[in-house]
């Protein structure tokens, strides 16, 4: 297995491979802004279109499908993207991902029938889905090991500062001139990204033959869209989503075939023989359906109650803050507590948040105190889910980990914003903020989970497979040892007291004394020296 230029240099770096390690990251981490940005950009779109004329006629389960439509192709391509990037080059998929991703931009800006809106940011996501697993696995292949657990961290905080850039001025932008204005800032941005990609390493590849599981990626994306629709219908459509569901159970289940049949599958098997990448996905999942759930529930709350546009994004501007702040710290605490510390502590303050909220009749002190915990809580799940799934890889398939880990984000996200937008809209609490008290505590319960798992990996702590290797045959040689000490032992205790060998003092005599050339029982079955 070959390391990364970075890795193999060790320490001791050039002026241009600095400039490098520079650029790789300011890159990873203005791909990961603008994604965060963009997604922020369709919850304030979708709380716009709530609650005026544009879209007041459509179901919240409708409105959504703007962020879903982009959702769904980032969770289903992002594995087969990752696996791109690690056989293609991870600079070439990247600048690929960035000019599809531009282009669905501007188409989301021109176009005007909602349908073509939904396809255009599908085109988006698509882009997205390439841009996130080339620019993570960039950093990862490139930077020596020592900084990877930083470059993590940078590029997971990126997300939380693409999020409060967006909204802080995203409530300017809708105001003035539309909901379509927020997807302005993430064209220029990619325009900007592309431009930098020229000055970055083409990084390696893994040398194969054939086509990837393009049948494989389609497979998933149905899936994947099919369940997310089911939810979404769930109440509207009856018993007929049983049917949807069977469908994405035969969708995923082709993909799955396909993976394990073709050469190179859409999704790497190997990784999930894994527990410890495993275990990270579990975590990664439902810390998508918590964040991008509160995500969705945060500005339709504050909406609600009647607050323009840029007063919510004043409220909501902390949250951010407290994200940024976090993620950056927890990147250099994670070597201490771990990635499941982090991932217990941020699930336990979400979910302490969302509870004082539910005790609030509106916006108080405490609300905004809740705000603030609510990112903190979010700025440790970052990068604890981040590390705890990308570094269960091998080097080779850092893109193929960081692809799969951002693909159980995604769906989990999916999920969360399909099963809030069903309880808004039929809540199963009483009271006037029933739908939004009821996401809220879907939150809470989604919250507990995710601590819950964590816990038990904390407590658990089982040891690696790959561990096995060096640990059983490290087992059977202290076994001989004692068998050996405890034959040696006995045999000694057979012979005359003159005969035995003296103990050796571990101090003064390291090398035990030659036995007594004195005859003995045994002698006259001894060879003669000559």
């Amino acid at each position: 297995m070959r390391s990364s230029p970075a890795a193999v240099r060790g320490t001791g770096t050039t002026g241009a491979d600095r400039r490098h390690g520079v650029m790789l990251r300011l890159v990873g981490a203005g791909v990961m802004l603008t994604v965060m940005a963009d997604t922020t950009a369709t919850t304030l779109a979708v709380g716009v279109l709530r609650y005026t004329p544009a879209g007041a006629g459509m179901p919240l389960g409708d409105l959504v499908w703007l962020t879903s439509a982009a959702f769904i192709p980032i969770a289903a391509l992002l594995a087969t993207a990752g696996r791109w990037a690690d056989l293609f080059g991870r600079r070439r998929v990247l600048a690929v991902g960035l000019v599809v991703f531009v282009l669905g931009g501007i188409a989301t800006v021109a176009v005007e029938p909602w349908s073509y809106v939904l396809a255009a940011r599908a085109v988006q996501g698509a882009g997205a889905a390439a841009m996130i697993p080339a620019s993570l696995g960039l950093l990862l292949g490139e930077l020596p090991e020592s900084q990877r657990r930083g470059a993590i961290a940078l590029w997971s905080s990126a997300s939380g500062l693409g999020c409060l850039l967006m909204q802080a001025g995203g409530g300017w932008l809708a105001a003035t001139v539309g909901w379509r204005a927020l997807f302005i800032p993430d064209v220029i941005i990619g325009v900007a990204l592309l431009i930098a990609c020229v000055a970055l390493p083409s990084g390696r590849r893994t040398p194969a033959k054939g086509m990837p599981d393009v049948l494989g990626a389609w497979l998933l994306a149905a899936g994947i869209a099919v369940i997310v629709l089911a939810i979404s219908k769930a109440m509207a459509w009856g018993m007929d989503v049983v049917w949807l569901a069977l469908a994405a159970l035969a969708l995923l289940g082709g993909a799955f075939a396909q993976a394990r049949h073709h050469r190179l599958p859409a999704i790497d098997l190997a990784l999930w023989r894994r527990p410890r990448f495993v275990w990270g996905w579990l975590a990664t999942w439902g810390f998508g359906a918590l964040s991008y759930g509160l995500l969705t529930v945060q500005p339709l709350y504050l909406l609600h109650l009647g607050y323009p546009m840029l007063e919510v994004a004043m409220w909501l501007t902390p949250t951010s803050v407290a994200v940024v702040v976090t993620s950056f710290l927890a990147g250099k605490i994670v070597k201490r507590v771990g990635a499941y510390g982090l991932i217990y502590a941020g699930s336990l303050l979400c979910g302490g948040a969302c509870v004082l909220v539910l005790t609030q009749a509106g916006p108080t002190v405490w609300g905004l105190i809740a705000s603030v915990v609510v990112g903190v809580g979010v700025g440790a799940l970052a990068p604890g889910t981040s590390v705890a799934t990308t570094l269960a890889a091998r080097p080779h398939q850092y893109a193929s980990a960081v692809g799969a880990a951002t693909m159980a984000r995604m769906v989990g996200g999916a999920v969360g914003i399909a099963v809030v937008s069903v309880v808004i809209d039929h809540p199963f609490m009483t009271g006037p903020f029933a739908g939004l008290a009821g996401a809220l505590a879907l939150c809470v319960a989604i919250s507990v989970l995710i601590g819950a798992l964590a816990l038990t990996k904390i407590t658990r702590l089982r040891p690696d497979p790959d561990d096995v290797m060096v640990k059983v045959p490290r087992r059977l040689l202290l076994e001989l040892r004692m068998t050996l000490a405890t034959v040696a032992a006995e045999a000694d205790a057979l012979l005359p007291v003159e005969t035995r060998t003296p103990p050796t003092d571990p101090y003064t005599d390291a090398v035990p004394r030659p036995r007594s050339a004195e005859p003995g029982p045994l002698a006259g079955i001894r060879g003669h020296t000559n």
